[in-house]
């Protein structure tokens, strides 16, 4: 039951990453701290283990409800479809045709027709917005709000599967707050299938894209910083690196290349990298002795690395525990101290244009980055290259403060590079530090928790 002087929070969560990124933050645990707050947790899982894990006295798990409206869905097509047509993304362009087959022709042609009729892009997106809102009906969001009658409404992801509680508060005119969770999300993800009423992002240059890619007030977005990065501060948790080979069994007299996997989807070649970098381990290509670790995305699988298992000088991560989310990730915090581990005493980090690239250099670690196919080659449009033209990679490629490898050749020269000379770009992993990270204080989570309880309580907000 709800105390007449306590005010209710809705948390939102779609991937594993959020939960990474919030309940395993201070967001989480300075908004459950507040005696007067309740939180109602809406999460893809909702087990009693996930609820021994989260549930307290003022904290409530409940699975998030699905939406399949049929008018939602159309109008959000019809968004997307517009959006596309209008925007000067660079990622959107070269992702179009694979964005374009999923808009089916109906709503092709009914975005054809109301960019006829309202040729102004900008206000045929408000008016779609605006329609939105009014055909949308939901029994389970609306049970729930009913139920909990919430004072604002927090989430981790416009883009989520189902949005039914984002758009009931949005049409109940109750505040909302999204947290960006990913740095792609502004110029790969597309139009906002909803609006919130404030943005809390990384840093500057996502505020910026935002503000100026999706027309959204700039007084509106806040900048905190990356939560999830708050545990890399405080390096007094971490084990030593003794206690780390021993626990991956690893030779602490050798040194450690971490390849990074990325979801199975985008590098199905990614078996071909390992076995590139294994070989030339063998070959003793490098001019160190060298072993290799593996970090498998969550969305990998472990089985197409089934040929390196058991290798002399070969290691396979697993990440955390795996779930029933979009992610398949559900991480503890040993997983995500694990993680920092790796990257703090890793020597050089390889990737695949991912996001872990700004979590190694976090700890001024080098990074390589994947710009081939492995053992194939492949056209623009269907080759990994395509990615470092992305507007996010292009960011970090920008710094100078990683090397993109564009053949197997590159890929050994980069790395022994790096392992000889480790200091060598360091001016650009710093660039990419404080453009990224903004700031590495440990304080993200505090920041986006302090920006949400003052939204909810009408405190001005610090400039």
């Amino acid at each position: 039951m709800k105390k007449e002087t306590q005010k209710t929070v809705f948390i939102i969560l779609g991937f594993g990453m959020d939960i990474r990124n919030v309940l395993k933050t201070d967001i989480f645990s300075m908004l459950k701290s507040e005696p007067d707050i309740r939180l109602v947790i809406f999460s893809p899982l909702a087990d009693e283990a996930f609820k021994k894990e989260y549930e307290s006295d003022n904290v409530i798990v409940e699975p998030t409800p699905s939406h399949r409206g049929f008018l939602t869905r159309r109008i959000l097509a019809i968004k997307r479809y517009v959006w596309i047509k209008s925007t000067d993304v660079q990622t959107i362009k070269i992702r179009k045709p694979t964005i374009t087959r999923i808009v089916k022709s109906r709503d092709i042609f009914f975005g054809k027709i109301a960019r006829a009729i309202v040729r102004d892009d900008s206000k045929l997106l408000k008016i779609l917005n605006r329609l939105q809102l009014f055909f949308f009906r939901d029994k389970k969001a609306k049970y729930y709000f009913d139920r909990y009658k919430p004072d604002l409404v927090f989430y981790t992801t416009l883009y989520a599967r189902d949005i039914c509680l984002e758009i009931e508060a949005q049409k109940r005119g109750i505040k909302t707050v999204c947290l960006i969770h990913s740095w792609d999300n502004p110029t790969a993800k597309g139009v906002f299938p909803v609006v919130p009423d404030k943005i809390v992002v990384w840093n500057e240059i996502l505020k910026e894209e935002i503000a100026k890619h999706h027309e959204y007030p700039g007084k509106d977005i806040y900048v905190a910083g990356i939560p999830q990065f708050d545990i890399y501060y405080d390096k007094t948790r971490f084990m030593t690196k003794e206690q780390f080979f021993k626990k991956w069994g690893l030779d602490l007299y050798k040194k450690l290349i971490t390849y990074a996997t990325p979801m199975h989807g985008q590098a199905p070649f990614s078996p071909d990298i390992v076995n590139i970098l294994y070989n030339a381990i063998k070959e003793n290509y490098f001019s160190y002795p060298c072993q290799l670790l593996i970090r498998l995305h969550p969305r990998d699988f472990k089985e197409r690395y089934k040929d390196f298992e058991g290798l002399n000088g070969i290691i396979i991560q697993m990440p955390g525990r795996e779930a029933d989310v979009k992610d398949r990730w559900n991480p503890t915090e040993e997983d995500m101290l694990t993680l920092a581990e790796t990257m703090y005493y890793s020597d050089v980090l390889i990737n695949v244009a991912s996001t872990i690239a700004i979590d190694a250099v976090t700890f001024d670690t080098p990074v390589v980055c994947i710009g081939f196919d492995g053992y194939q080659e492949k056209p623009y449009l269907s080759s990994c290259r395509r990615f470092y033209d992305y507007d996010h990679i292009k960011n970090i490629v920008a710094t100078k403060g990683v090397r993109v490898a564009y053949s197997r050749e590159e890929l050994l020269r980069f790395t022994d590079l790096y392992l000889k000379s480790p200091d060598i770009d360091a001016e650009g992993r710093e660039k990419i530090r404080k453009e990224q990270c903004w700031r590495l204080d440990g304080n993200s989570g505090k920041r986006t928790a302090d920006f949400i309880l003052r939204y909810l309580n009408g405190i001005q907000q610090p400039v």
